[in-house]
């Protein structure tokens, strides 16, 4: 949390309309929740809920062979990205992680979402590293995120064209009922279905009233932080940062190394050579584990909850790799006293 003035989204007023509890968050300020965590917690896993993800850099990378260029700034491969969400990460020279990242291929052209804290270290780096021209399309664009069970059927009906057809990950132009054109991804951050939209700022404001008139919950950050460790997913400066590599994350398939990437001279063949290792954690009782809390048998809680859905403290935790074994069992020190966790399967609920 920053203690600098705040952004505002062009969303600012409708969660003032809501009477959002509002929080300063990566410089912006954002909802931690509407009415409460739970409630929107549930909404998501039951039904519809959406996000104002306005925060997140949106960037547009054009140039000479801007493709084949990007290829070499992350870890996966490009192969399956046209017109597809791709999920991978950008390295530093010594291959710690500087962000994860979404992007999909469009054309001549890459579609590329990064972390808010990360943006402009990213923008710099690809400046340094490329020739590549980057637009920042979070200047015109508002970024809703509408994610549950029943996100897709419900949202349809503010759309002329059918949403239920776009692919998982895939990446779509789409028209709403009044004409707008918006950018969509089927994707998210809550380990439902769902979409993300990229729309004018002139229109987000209506467009996220006419969601809510649909029945669509609006969510905050603190349910959106719940649901994303519950679904295992990580958070940067958490889970990943510039002193982890891939390899000690949940997520070693996003390194292809069929391809020059920056940081892969570090990593290429160590996969299996890690001392430390990404586990989940079920706590024994019903002390909740923080970020930063240490280990005893070594290391540390990189993000720690209550499961709503569980009903039971939950927790993601960097170990050493002999530790990072289903049922093993770990002490956690939690305001100087040690409390007993096991090593459960991630995620948490399927």
């Amino acid at each position: 949390m920053s203690t600098k003035v705040a952004k505002k989204t062009c969303l600012y007023g409708c969660h003032e309309a809501l009477k959002a509890k509002m929080v300063n968050f990566n410089g912006f300020s954002l909802p931690i929740w509407y009415s409460s965590l739970k409630d929107e917690h549930k909404a998501v896993r039951e039904s519809a809920g959406m996000f104002d993800i306005s925060h997140m850099g949106i960037l547009e990378l054009t140039g000479v062979d801007a493709v084949n260029v990007f290829q070499t700034l992350h870890t996966n491969s490009q192969a399956k990205s046209v017109n597809t969400m791709t999920y991978s990460m950008m390295l530093n020279e010594q291959a710690g992680i500087l962000d994860d990242v979404m992007f999909a291929v469009t054309g001549d052209s890459i579609y590329l979402v990064v972390n808010a804290s990360n943006k402009e270290k990213i923008v710099n780096w690809i400046s340094q590293k490329t020739e590549l021209t980057i637009t920042d399309l979070n200047k015109k664009n508002a970024f809703i995120a509408i994610q549950g069970p029943k996100a897709v059927q419900t949202v349809q009906a503010l759309f002329n064209d059918n949403l239920t057809d776009m692919p998982r990950f895939g990446l779509q132009q789409k028209t709403t009922t009044s004409g707008v054109s918006c950018t969509i991804a089927r994707s998210g951050y809550t380990g439902e279905d769902g979409i993300e939209v990229m729309i004018d700022n002139a229109h987000a404001p209506a467009f996220w009233d006419a969601c809510i008139g649909a029945g669509i919950v609006p969510c905050g950050l603190g349910a959106r932080d719940t649901l994303r460790l519950e679904a295992g997913l990580p958070l940067y400066g958490q889970e990943l940062s510039e002193t982890i590599n891939p390899y000690m994350t949940r997520y070693k398939w996003v390194v292809k190394e069929d391809h020059e990437f920056i940081g892969k001279d570090i990593i290429s063949g160590n996969k299996d050579n890690q001392e430390m290792a990404t586990v989940g954690l079920k706590m024994q009782d019903r002390m909740i584990p923080r970020t930063g809390y240490a280990i005893e048998e070594g290391g540390h809680v990189t993000s720690g909850t209550m499961s709503p859905v569980l009903d039971a403290p939950i927790a993601m935790a960097l170990v050493k790799k002999s530790y990072a074994v289903i049922g093993t069992e770990l002490t956690v020190t939690i305001r100087s006293k040690p409390y007993k966790a096991n090593v459960i399967k991630v995620p948490f609920i399927s």
